[in-house]
């Protein structure tokens, strides 16, 4: 079953990042695309951000940013 199109919802969020809490994210605003940062959003929001890993966890690679635990509906 198709879900009808129709027109497309806009939403403007400004959000503030932090350098060594957020790197993950800045990387993921800084590396995008030109005219590709609303696209990389979307991915990421629909399939987590993998997060560099950390040198304080012995090099264990930390999971994937779960969107949906957060509270968001994807």
């Amino acid at each position: 079953m198709e879900a009808e199109q129709g027109p497309s919802l806009v939403i403007t969020v400004r959000i503030s990042l932090r350098h060594g809490r957020d790197d993950d994210l800045i990387a993921l605003c800084t590396n995008a695309p030109r005219r590709g940062l609303a696209s990389a959003i979307r991915e990421a929001m629909r399939n987590g951000v993998n997060r560099k890993p950390s040198s304080q966890a012995g090099g264990e690679a930390t999971p994937a940013l779960d969107l949906q635990q957060l509270g968001f509906e994807l």
